[in-house]
């Protein structure tokens, strides 16, 4: 599989998204159809800190994530079991293990009670019948969440999934390395993509290519939405089709092209990838001065350079007609068709969303919290990082941005090709205008347009 292969920063296969968390793997886009496969493999248990299916009596709930957020996560869920009676039994992953232990379950006929489901496979989940409609309005309570994060957990007319958290893209630039070069650091509120290749590029030469300007990949799926929304079109429509045009996908692969070619980004195999943590990132490693990340890991990406990053828009903004940026669920809580235990889930559901207390043991790890007058309570007990990120997010909220449409069903698919395809840019195999012709044939067959 693609993610298992050593590959290289300047353009790595799979996404960052740590807003829609580490990619997808190709076992997880299929596993809910290959039963038998799963079945024989015989696992079910995640790893996590109170494991155990449901018998009908204990919520089994799972989600993804490193044993920090799990720490906090069992907090929270104190606070549920003293309050309720009820026992909750707990299951984690991090990384794209998660998503493929979670096709095992489903596949062998023991699905969870209670799941955290990424965003981009959501209506994958809907479509083979895998989730129970959610009772918003009457158990799960949701006055104060705005339609338009709510609405992302809808397939069709029907509630499938509520946000656990909404973050946006961000960029970071490490202040300490532009002071270093003596390269100045542009106003992150009114740059442009010119000012990023000037600047990166005048970084990258500065430190004799020890430090890059900037990384980002073509195959970053939340940056090209924020780069097509702020040309008039989207990734995808409300009703599930692809939103993009050939010509655009064309210009975001030349765009990389005339980065990498003025010496503001990495190429293909400048910068060995070790890995999707913060600390592992070339702006982690100190390798590059500037990035995209998700805005909810600021606090993780800082803590690896020791403060020294500053937070702001994508370059574009202030320019375009359009912003791209958008609040994104990070993921979405979601209910099993064949849960032991609908109505202790949704319970369960329904207090993560609403609880101060449990808001405030969770923190931001998986975005701001969906409604205001929670987020607000929080915000008083946010450390320094994730204050910013609560912030930024309270403040894209005062603009006029695009909706969030649910990730149409083979999405997930697609993002495969996409890392596929842009490495030919990358390693000079196929020219921009060439491989965005490969992918929007592909995104034809997979999704319809």
């Amino acid at each position: 599989m693609r993610h298992e292969r050593m590959r290289v920063v300047g353009q790595r296969s799979g996404r960052r998204t740590a807003i829609a968390s580490p990619g997808v793997s190709r076992r997880a886009v299929l596993g809910l159809g290959l039963a038998a496969t799963a079945a024989a493999t015989g696992c079910s248990r995640f790893g996590g800190l109170r494991s155990g299916a449901s018998d009908g009596h204990t919520v089994n709930m799972v989600w993804w994530g490193d044993a920090i957020r799990a720490q906090m996560t069992e907090k929270a869920l104190d606070l549920f079991r003293s309050s309720t009676g009820l026992e909750v039994s707990t299951e984690y992953q991090s990384g794209t293990a998660y998503d493929d232990k979670l096709a095992v379950r489903f596949a062998g006929g023991n699905p969870p009670d209670l799941l955290a489901v990424r965003r981009e496979t959501l209506r994958d989940f809907a479509g083979r019948k895998a989730l129970r409609p959610l009772p918003v309005g009457q158990v799960i309570i949701i006055e104060g969440v705005p339609p338009s994060v709510l609405n992302a957990g809808k397939i069709g007319n029907v509630q499938y999934g509520v946000p656990f958290g909404v973050a946006s893209n961000a960029w970071v630039i490490n202040t300490e390395l532009f002071a270093k070069y003596k390269v100045d650091v542009p106003d992150l509120d009114t740059w442009d993509w010119d000012t990023l290749k000037e600047t990166a590029a005048e970084v990258t030469r500065a430190s004799g290519k020890k430090v890059w300007g900037a990384t980002y990949t073509m195959d970053d799926i939340l940056a090209l939405g924020v780069w097509l929304r702020q040309r008039g079109l989207d990734l995808w429509t409300p009703e599930g089709r692809i939103a993009f045009t050939a010509d655009s996908i064309a210009e975001w692969f030349q765009t990389w092209v005339d980065l990498r070619d003025a010496g503001a980004i990495p190429g293909a195999d400048d910068i060995e990838e070790l890995g999707l943590a913060a600390e592992q990132t070339p702006v982690g490693r100190k390798l590059a001065a500037s990035a995209p990340i998700p805005s909810n890991s600021l606090a993780a990406f800082n803590a690896t350079v020791h403060g020294a990053l500053k937070m702001g828009f994508f370059p574009g903004e202030s320019q375009a007609d359009q912003r791209g940026h958008q609040l994104q669920p990070v993921g979405h809580w979601s209910v099993s068709a064949r849960s032991k235990a609908p109505d202790a889930a949704f319970e369960l559901l329904d207090f993560l969303i609403n609880n101060t207390k449990a808001n405030k043991e969770l923190g931001v790890g998986r975005g701001a919290q969906i409604k205001k007058s929670v987020a607000d309570q929080v915000a008083s007990t946010l450390g320094k990082d994730d204050r910013i990120a609560s912030d930024y997010t309270l403040r894209l909220a005062e603009f006029d941005l695009v909706d969030p449409a649910p990730d149409p069903q083979g999405s997930a698919e697609l993002l495969l090709a996409l890392g596929t395809i842009s490495d030919k840019v990358a390693f000079g195999k196929s020219s921009p205008s060439k491989a965005a012709a490969e992918f929007f044939g592909k995104a034809r067959s997979i999704i319809g347009g």
